[in-house]
């Protein structure tokens, strides 16, 4: 193979591999999919969008770091968390609640579905409190699509690690 075609398989299989995002700020990482595009989003740490609209809805994973008092529990959290979505998601309904674990940590897992303007969405976040952070990462897609997106974004979790 020569030199220049080395290059470009290199390029283009390069694009394809999942990227690390490291938040030295918020003391987390996390792998985004595989040819995910980072974009920024006011009120999240990072936001990956699937390149993929579906039914004119871009698919994507977050994570939100939230600051919250001193001492508050992870079931606290989750309570307030279930309380959050039935008041301000349109048409909120839970699917599911688990405990589950994120970064190592004890966490808690809630599927979801709800409104956002025109769209029927699904949801699955998966959030830790340490310390006075709550960690929470969330994917959305249309509802009806979400089989793909609840494997990435658990293996967005699952990449998750807490750096402090």
């Amino acid at each position: 193979m020569t030199r220049t075609r080395l290059a470009l398989a290199a390029l283009l299989l390069g694009s394809a591999h999942a990227v690390t995002f490291t938040d030295s700020k918020n003391g987390f990482t996390v792998t985004a999919p595989a040819g995910w595009d980072k974009v920024d989003y006011a009120g999240t740490a990072v936001v990956y969008l699937n390149p993929q609209r579906v039914n004119g809805f871009g698919p994507n994973i977050n994570v939100i770091v939230q600051t919250v008092p001193a001492g508050t529990t992870q079931a606290q959290f989750h309570q307030g968390s279930l309380a959050q979505i039935r008041k301000y998601v349109s048409g909120g309904q839970i699917i599911q609640a688990r405990a589950v674990t994120l970064g190592g940590r004890p966490a808690n897992e809630v599927v979801y579905t709800g409104k956002q303007g025109d769209f029927s969405l699904y949801f699955i976040a998966i959030y830790t409190v340490k310390g006075t952070r709550a960690y929470i990462v969330t994917g959305t897609t249309v509802l009806g699509k979400q089989g793909d997106m609840a494997q990435k974004t658990r293996a967005f979790a699952a990449s998750f690690r807490i750096t402090r």
